[in-house]
This record gives C-alpha cells, structure tokens and sequence, in this order.
C-alpha cells in the first residue's frame, strides 16, 4: 500500500453556458438610447446631461449649455495658467531686482 495514495480525486467542472435569457430573445438595446434621458414634471421638463439635471425645454438647450459648460472650464483653465505665469514673472522680476541692488556701489 503506497503512502501518498490519492484517496480522492476531484472531477473535472464542466463549462458554463449562457443560462441567462434561456428562452428569452437577445436585448439589442444601444447606449445611446440612454443618453437623452428627460423627465416632464407637470410643466416643468428637465433633461439630463453631463451628470446633472437641467431644466430645459429643447434639447437644443442642454447642448448649448454643455458647450457653454466646457467653454467655461476651458477659459478658467487659461485663466489660471495666465495667473500663474504672471506670479513667476514678479518672482523673476522681484529676484532681479534684488540683485541688481546688490551690484550698486552703496554710496556714503
């Protein structure tokens, strides 16, 4: 009787198959089907866009406003790259002008 005798041998699992939908037909539903998504609450219409709600009555509206959205971060984005290189220009300025002080002859 051999010492590492295998007492139990596990069986092979066998593959899953599609079980979801059995007998159902496939969705064939598109993403961008789900990306108008608007909501009429008596006479008030919102839509949804960019993650939030806004309250529109075209869809002309929220685009214009997406636009409007992104043109705004675009130019306060620019904004403070502007504010920064404006504060690097005073430190350089501030430097030079220190040293340029400190080359003057001191007069009595």
């Amino acid at each position: 009787m051999p010492l590492f005798n295998k007492k139990f041998e596990s069986k092979p699992i066998p593959a899953r198959v599609n079980r979801c939908n059995i007998g159902f037909p496939i969705v064939n539903e598109d993403i961008e089907d789900f990306r108008n998504i608007s909501l009429s609450l008596g006479n008030k219409k919102l839509r949804f866009a960019d993650g939030i709600w806004m309250h529109s009555t075209h869809k002309a509206d929220v685009d214009d406003m997406l636009r409007l959205n992104k043109k705004f971060r675009a130019l306060e984005e620019e904004n403070n790259m502007c504010n920064l290189k404006i504060e690097v220009m005073l430190d350089l300025l501030a430097e030079h002008a220190t040293e340029l002080n400190d080359l003057k002859p001191k007069e009595k």
